[in-house]
C-alpha cells in the first residue's frame, strides 16, 4: 500500500509536465496587444480620414503616369533607377522585412520577391529617415511596390488592396507592420509618424483591418527624400545599369530617319566630387514651404500640381543656389 502511494506522486507530476507546456502561456498577452492596437486604430480614425482624402487630392492626377501595370513594368522600373532596391542590409538602417510567415511581402509571387523589395527612391529615402528616428526597435516592413496585376490578386484576401488610388502600384507607399512590434515601439512610431505629417513630410493611414501603418510620402517632399536615399545609398539603380558617354565629332556623318529616346530623371547629383559640400549646402538651405490652397487656386492648378510645382521651384532655387556659390568663389 505504500508502494502505491508513493508512485501516484510521480504520476501525477509527470502528467502535468507534459500537459503544462502545451498550454498557450502568452495568449493573453498576445490579445491583449491585439486589443491595444485595435483600440489605436479606432482612435486614428479622424486622422485617418484627413490623410486618406488628401492623398487622394495630391495623387490621383498622376496615376496613370506612375502606376505600373504588370510585372514587366515594374522589371523595366528597376532597371531604369525609377524604382530602387531596398538596402541589402536592412537590419543596419533599422528595418526587418517580412520576408516569410504569414504575408510576407510579395506573398502572390515569391518566386519574383525580390523585385517587390522595392519602392520609388523618395518613399524609400521617407521609409529610411523614419526608421532612423525610432530607437526602441526595428521597423517591420510587409509591403512595397507592386504592379497593377498583382493588385487585383491581393484584392481576393486584403480586403485594403481594393482602392480606387492604389500607391503600391506607384510605388510611393509601403506598409509598418504592428502585430509582431512590442507596443512601446508601436507607439513611438506612431509618435514619429505624426511628427513628420506635421512637418509636411508624409501622410499616414492607420488600417484597423490588417493593423498596419500605410506610409506615402508627401509630394512637397519628394525631392528632399530622393536626396535622402541617393546620400545614403547613391543613385539608383546603381547596380543594374551602366553609365554611357557618347561623345559626337563635328565631321561625324548624321544618321538618317528619326530616333526616339525615352529616359526618365531620377536623381540630380553634380558630377564632381568637390561640388557635393556645396550642393548639400544649397538643399539644405531651401525650406519646405506649407501647403496653401489659395496658391493652388491663383495659379488654376490643382493642389497636387502645385504641390509638384513647388517641388520644382525648390530644385530649380537649389541648383541657382549652388551655382552662385561655386561662381562666387
Amino acid at each position: 500500500m505504500q508502494k502505491v502511494m508513493r508512485i501516484r506522486p510521480v504520476v501525477c507530476a509527470l502528467v502535468f509536465s507534459i500537459i503544462t507546456p502545451a498550454m498557450p502561456a502568452d495568449a493573453g498577452s498576445s490579445a491583449d496587444h491585439v486589443e491595444a492596437l485595435d483600440r489605436m486604430m479606432v482612435y486614428l480614425t479622424p486622422e485617418n480620414a484627413r490623410a486618406s482624402a488628401t492623398i487622394r487630392r495630391v495623387y490621383r492626377d498622376h496615376l496613370d503616369l506612375l502606376a505600373l501595370d504588370g510585372f514587366k513594368d515594374l522589371e523595366g522600373a528597376l532597371a531604369n533607377g525609377g524604382v530602387a532596391p531596398l538596402p541589402e542590409d536592412p537590419a543596419r538602417f533599422n528595418l526587418i522585412p517580412r520576408l516569410d510567415g504569414p504575408h510576407p511581402i510579395g506573398e502572390k509571387d515569391l518566386r519574383n520577391q525580390a523585385s517587390y523589395l522595392a519602392a520609388r527612391p523618395a518613399t524609400l529615402g521617407v521609409l529610411l529617415e523614419l526608421a532612423a528616428r525610432v530607437t526602441s526597435g526595428p521597423v517591420e516592413i510587409t509591403s512595397l511596390v507592386r504592379h497593377g496585376a498583382y493588385q487585383e490578386a491581393l484584392r481576393a484576401t486584403n480586403a485594403n488592396a481594393s482602392t480606387s488610388l492604389p500607391m503600391h502600384t506607384m510605388g510611393l507607399a509601403f506598409d509598418i507592420a504592428l502585430v509582431n512590434t512590442p507596443l512601446e515601439t508601436v507607439y513611438e512610431i506612431r509618435r514619429v509618424l505624426r511628427g513628420m505629417r506635421d512637418a509636411g513630410d508624409l501622410l499616414f493611414i492607420g488600417e484597423r483591418k490588417q493593423l498596419v501603418f500605410h506610409v506615402v510620402p508627401h509630394p512637397a517632399r519628394l525631392g528632399h527624400f530622393n536626396d535622402v536615399y541617393t546620400r545614403a545609398m547613391g543613385a539608383p539603380s546603381a547596380n543594374r545599369a551602366s553609365v554611357v558617354v557618347a561623345e559626337l565629332s563635328e565631321t561625324a556623318a548624321r544618321p538618317s530617319g528619326l530616333a526616339t529616346v525615352v529616359t526618365e530623371v531620377v536623381a540630380i547629383a553634380p558630377g564632381d566630387d568637390r561640388l557635393l559640400h556645396e550642393w548639400d549646402t544649397a538643399l539644405r538651405a531651401v525650406e519646405p514651404v506649407p501647403v496653401d490652397e489659395t496658391f493652388a487656386a491663383n495659379a488654376g492648378m490643382t493642389s497636387g500640381a502645385a504641390m509638384l510645382a513647388r517641388g520644382l521651384l525648390a530644385l530649380i532655387a537649389a541648383l541657382g543656389t549652388a551655382a552662385y556659390r561655386i561662381f562666387a568663389t
